[in-house]
Formats: structure tokens, C-alpha cells, sequence
């Protein structure tokens, strides 16, 4: 398993598909923001209510984290 786990981490296509996947998680939450403040869409907290601001944290800080992760770049010795 952990020559399976090797090889996905060491493939620079692997780590940008995930990268990317995150990115996508991320980008829906960035243009929401500064289109509800210029009132053209609901706010989140409007939609969410303010308990509920939690889903879309979660949504947002895992994909930042996910995109971290695929877009790192370490030594390859």
C-alpha cells in the first residue's frame, strides 16, 4: 500500500488534479463574497443563517487545504 501511495504522491499529475480539485471547492464561496456585497445575490448568511455559516467553512477551509496539498512541491530525492 505504501508503494501505491508513493507513486500518487511523487505524480506531478495526480498532485495538480487534486490541487485543482480544491480549487473548485473554493472558487463558488470566492465569487459569492464580493457579489453579495455589492447586494447582486443573498448573502450567506441569508442563505445559511448564522449557525449555518459552518457549511460553507467547511467547504472552504478543505478545499484550501486540499489545494495546499496538491499544489505542493517537494524535493524529489
Amino acid at each position: 500500500m505504501k508503494n501505491l501511495f508513493d507513486r500518487f504522491a511523487r505524480s506531478r499529475r495526480a498532485r495538480r488534479l487534486v490541487g485543482w480539485t480544491g480549487v473548485v471547492l473554493v472558487v463558488p464561496f470566492a465569487i459569492w463574497l464580493p457579489l453579495s456585497a455589492l447586494q447582486l445575490v443573498p448573502s450567506i448568511v441569508e442563505v445559511f443563517g448564522v449557525p449555518g455559516l459552518r457549511i460553507p467553512a467547511t467547504v472552504v477551509i478543505s478545499g484550501l487545504l486540499i489545494a495546499a496539498i496538491g499544489f505542493w512541491d517537494y524535493d524529489d530525492n
